[in-house]
C-alpha cells in the first residue's frame, strides 16, 4: 500500500514539475489528441499518394481485398482542405471515421461534420464527397461491399465555393 503511494506522489509531483516553467500549466495541456495523432501518423499507417480524383494530398492504403470476400478495405487519410471528387458507388460505401475532422456531403444535401468514431452509410448510386476540414488532417477507414458490382462512378470536382459552403 505505501509502495503504492509512494509510487503515486512520485508522478503527481512530475506532473506539477512538468508544468511549471517558461509555459503555463493550460499550454501544456493544450497538446491535444490529435496533435498526438499527427505526430505518430494515421493508425493503419499512410500508404501511397492518391494522385487522381481528389483536390489536394491524399494517401491509400489497402487493408483487406480477398476476392473470396467480394470486398474491399482501405484506409484513406486526407491532408488539411482535401476533398475527392463527387462519386457514387452502384452498391454503396460505409466509411469509419478514425481521426481528426472531416465532411460528407451528399448532393443536395448539407455536408456533415465528422470525428472519430462516426459511421456514414452511403447508399447505392448516392452523389457525394468526403474529404479533410480546412484546418485538420482526416483519415477514414473505406469499405467497398460487393466489389464485383460496385463500381465508382467519378464526376466533377467539389469546386472550392461548394467546399467552402460545405464546411463554414
Amino acid at each position: 500500500m505505501m509502495k503504492n503511494v509512494l509510487i503515486m506522489m512520485i508522478c503527481m509531483g512530475s506532473i506539477w514539475v512538468s508544468s511549471c516553467g517558461n509555459n503555463s500549466s493550460n499550454d501544456r495541456i493544450a497538446m491535444t489528441m490529435e496533435d498526438r495523432i499527427n505526430e505518430k501518423g494515421p493508425v493503419m499507417g499512410l500508404g501511397e499518394p492518391v494522385t487522381s480524383n481528389f483536390t489536394g494530398e491524399a494517401w491509400l492504403k489497402m487493408l483487406s481485398s480477398q476476392s473470396e470476400y467480394d470486398c474491399n478495405i482501405y484506409n484513406v487519410t486526407f491532408a488539411p482542405g482535401t476533398r475527392n471528387n463527387w462519386h457514387s458507388h452502384a452498391v454503396g460505401q460505409i466509411l469509419l471515421c478514425t481521426e481528426g475532422v472531416g465532411y460528407y456531403q451528399e448532393k443536395g444535401k448539407p455536408a456533415q461534420r465528422l470525428t472519430a468514431g462516426d459511421v456514414v452509410n452511403i447508399p447505392a448510386n448516392t452523389v457525394h464527397w468526403h474529404g479533410a476540414a480546412p484546418d485538420s488532417r482526416f483519415t477514414h477507414i473505406g469499405i467497398t461491399p460487393k466489389v464485383s458490382e460496385n463500381s465508382a462512378e467519378w464526376a466533377e470536382i467539389v469546386t472550392d465555393q461548394e467546399y467552402a459552403e460545405a464546411v463554414q
